[in-house]
């Protein structure tokens, strides 16, 4: 008796598997029924918002169907991304943020009410961008060398800017300090904008902030790259060094974009998206448009880019150790 009891709990389990993978390819085969959305938990305007509608474009395209840009911004982006973690998990509602997700909840006070790697689905990074390091022409500084001697000959003429308290730049400034030995004080602004402004007029002594943000200034002389973050040098400044070539190692940080559907998105609807990703982000179109924002195209998707989200969770994790920064 005991025995056909479990034969039939294993038969009732084995037809549970076959039907739940058969509704899965089912709903793989339609998808997408419906216009999809990508949520982009920020104001219009910015990196996030205009990589949303760029690949928006491109995967109506792929998808033959709408795709649209949907913003709610609010708490460094966790409203946003609260709202894709409580939707519907047939891949039509998906979230395309930047990599300060991960950082939100080492230095805000308040919890956040989500947990990135058990309330999403990893669908793929988008792209990515190295920090320029920035200093004013004006300064005399040419080398990152320079800098590190004058911020140790004169701890109180030499600042960072930073473009938000958390940011990637942040973090990269902070372990610059541990790195380098110094102890450089950070001026935290409300955006980019207005710190490169001061750099400029000579207020600030520096900033480390994407490629998209400083090049405008680099570009028409108003303010010099020092170096690079990152494994590599930058395609668009192949002749500024990295920070590890500049003699400061260890300081990989990068700027990404990633895309999450809420937990439980039937895994062949997954692979349906990270198809369609992975296609516009190889396309000649797309690359040329991330080439002109200093954007690589992403090229991790699924499980690899969920490993590579909890490597650099780690990574920043301990970045705010070792910088003893405080939530607020």
């Amino acid at each position: 008796m005991q025995n056909a009891f479990m034969m039939m709990k294993r038969m009732t389990a084995g037809a549970t598997a076959v039907l739940a993978l058969v509704a899965g390819q089912a709903s793989a085969q339609g998808f997408p029924v419906k216009p999809v959305r990508i949520v982009a938990p920020y104001v219009p305007g910015g990196t996030v918002d205009a990589l949303s509608r760029a690949l928006a474009a491109q995967l109506s395209e792929e998808f033959g169907q709408q795709v649209v840009v949907e913003n709610r911004a609010g708490a460094s982006g966790n409203i946003g991304a609260e709202y894709v973690a409580g939707a519907e998990p047939d891949g039509h509602v998906l979230l395309l943020t930047a990599s300060t997700v991960i950082v939100n909840p080492l230095v805000m006070k308040e919890k956040q009410r989500f947990d990135l790697h058990k309330d999403f689905t990893p669908i793929g990074m988008v792209a990515s961008t190295p920090l320029v390091f920035v200093v004013s022409p004006q300064s005399g500084i040419e080398t990152v060398g320079d800098f590190i001697k004058q911020a140790k000959a004169h701890p109180d003429k030499i600042n960072f800017g930073v473009g938000g308290f958390g940011s990637g730049g942040h973090l990269a400034m902070e372990t610059f300090n541990v790195r380098a030995g110094t102890s450089i004080p950070m001026v935290i602004y409300k955006g980019s904008a207005p710190a490169l402004t001061d750099i400029v007029g000579g207020q600030l002594s520096a900033i480390m902030d994407p490629v998209l943000t400083t090049l405008p200034f680099v570009s028409t002389g108003r303010l010099k790259a020092i170096a690079v973050t990152g494994e590599r040098r930058s395609a668009l400044l192949p002749s500024v060094p990295t920070l590890s070539e500049a003699g400061v190692p260890n300081m990989d940080f990068v700027s990404w974009y990633g895309m999450w559907g809420p937990a439980g998105i039937p895994e062949a609807v997954s692979r349906r998206v990270q198809a369609g990703l992975t296609k516009v982000l190889g396309s000649p179109q797309f690359k040329a448009w991330l080439d002109k924002q200093g954007m690589v195209a992403g090229t991790v998707t699924g499980k690899q880019f969920g490993d590579y989200v909890r490597q650099e969770s780690k990574k920043y994790a301990q970045a705010v150790a070792d910088a003893k920064i405080e939530p607020k």
